[in-house]
């Protein structure tokens, strides 16, 4: 098997990035609230690639494809909605590809983006309770758990528990 590549995804990953979500939409859509507006039209992906594009050039989130070879196997980005200092890891790998460490191997990635930026000081996970497979990557990437907090669920399969996961800049 091919080993996994992590980088910026591009307009020119807009159909193969589409058929990844449609072939693990079934899998995506208890945890991921945006799976509710897929399929999206590829006109419409293209676009929104080109609007994370725009935004990491700007310093804002970081969107990237994971791939084996030239197949797009998931998706993890660093998002900037957790407050100065933070950033907020998340990730999906397409159903076919899932518990081979890809998710993990990704984050390790993510992980090592967030903190060669020296505005950041810690990543965090948020998942809801759930959403275990989500715990274990955490957990295998080092970060604590420290909290959980009610919220309204966002997609089919949250109970409305988000547990809140956190790894510090060392050093």
């Amino acid at each position: 098997m091919d080993e996994l590549a992590v980088r910026a995804l591009t307009v020119d990953d807009a159909d193969e990035l589409g058929r990844a979500v449609r072939e693990s939409l079934e899998h995506l859509r208890p945890w991921m609230p945006w799976a509710a507006h897929e399929p999206m039209p590829a006109h419409a992906r293209r676009a929104w690639i080109r609007d994370r594009v725009a935004e990491a050039a700007a310093g804002g989130d970081r969107t990237y494809g994971l791939y084996l070879g030239a197949r797009v196997v998931g998706v993890c980005g660093l998002h900037r909605r957790i407050g100065p200092g933070g950033m907020e890891l998340g990730y999906w790998v397409h159903v076919h590809f899932t518990r081979r460490g890809l998710a993990t191997a990704a984050g390790r990635f993510a992980v090592a983006e967030a903190f060669a930026q020296p505005d950041v000081d810690r990543v965090e996970i948020h998942h809801d309770a759930a959403n275990r497979a989500s715990g274990a990557v955490a957990a295998a990437l080092g970060f604590a758990c420290v909290g959980e907090r009610r919220r309204a669920p966002a997609a089919p399969g949250e109970t409305g528990v988000e547990r809140i996961w956190r790894l510090l800049r060392q050093g």
